[in-house]
């Protein structure tokens, strides 16, 4: 089941921020969860409507990367 971050609390947020800075080795201060809280929401929000989106197959943006320079047939060095 998934938790939309529409319907979590501001005390559930928080949880899981603390939650998942403590797995990563990086606990936070209750200062810094309040801080970053506004942040947190918002991005988790921005996610939301963006799930919410159905893009067609044709709205994926096409990225090409090299691990070679110039392997494109571009120069090598240029940009």
């Amino acid at each position: 089941m998934t938790v939309k971050a529409s319907e979590m609390t501001d005390q559930e947020m928080k949880d899981l921020m603390r939650a998942i800075a403590k797995a990563n080795g990086r606990p936070l201060t209750d200062a810094r969860v309040d801080a970053d809280l506004p942040a947190y929401k918002g991005f988790l929000l921005a996610l939301e409507r963006l799930d919410a989106y159905t893009f067609a197959q044709e709205d994926e943006p096409a990225f090409h990367f090299s691990l070679h320079p110039g392997a494109d047939g571009s120069k090598e060095g240029s940009r």
